[in-house]
């Protein structure tokens, strides 16, 4: 077998490699399910003296069917005084009201304080913890979000959207992550072992064919 033979062989292998790789099984791992609109303009909030909590957004029968689901959006503020922050309320009817609040020191839960350009925030609920045991998946029946302004200084908010998730991802990650498709694992794993043995075999025909030359 000449050489000219054998990079050809070997430039049809790594296209093969290269195309099952670009198309294995990935898929975004949030599933929009309802956008809020505030018309063109971010919604604009300040503060109203005796007044510290300001409805935003209401959501009856907001379409959850995952047990993760989380609001994102992005918020701006200026010289807001003390610690203000978002919260998301969920009604699930008689077993009660739980909430999610955002009072962390940093990361996409963070409080209100201060003056902040632009930045993303994520308010999760995870509705399958304490169920697994009855095997229950608790759905919303509503879906609020507030945000709660003790002081002075006023607070933007845009591009708000609720999203769902698969029980095993996190609402917290990084925007746009990327997660294996429920038999990505095993087809990545066809993959890998596919190469090797692409590789072995080009490794064998090169040195057969300088051994015969």
């Amino acid at each position: 077998m000449n050489t000219m033979h054998v990079r050809k062989i070997a430039a049809r292998c790594c296209f093969a490699l290269l195309l099952a790789i670009a198309t294995a099984p990935v898929i975004h791992a949030e599933e929009p399910i309802r956008a809020m609109a505030f018309f063109e303009e971010p919604l604009l909030l300040k503060a109203v003296p005796g007044k510290q909590r300001h409805l935003l957004v209401v959501l009856p029968q907001p379409g959850i069917t995952a047990p993760v689901y989380a609001l994102k959006g992005m918020l701006r503020y200026e010289d807001v005084e003390g610690e203000a922050y978002l919260q998301m309320n969920n009604d699930f009817g008689e077993r009660g009201i739980f909430f999610t609040k955002g009072l962390a020191e940093s990361g996409p839960l963070q409080k209100i304080a201060g003056s902040s350009d632009w930045r993303p925030f994520v308010l999760p609920f995870y509705a399958s913890q304490g169920n697994e045991a009855g095997g229950e998946s608790l759905i919303p029946r509503e879906i609020t979000l507030s945000l709660h302004l003790p002081g002075e200084g006023s607070v933007s908010m845009r591009d708000i959207r609720l999203y769902q998730y698969a029980s095993d991802e996190d609402p917290l990650r990084a925007a746009g992550q990327l997660v294996s498709a429920p038999n990505a694992g095993y087809s990545i794993g066809i993959i890998i072992i596919f190469a090797v043995l692409a590789l072995a075999a080009l490794a064998a025909i090169i040195a057969r064919s300088r051994g015969g030359q």
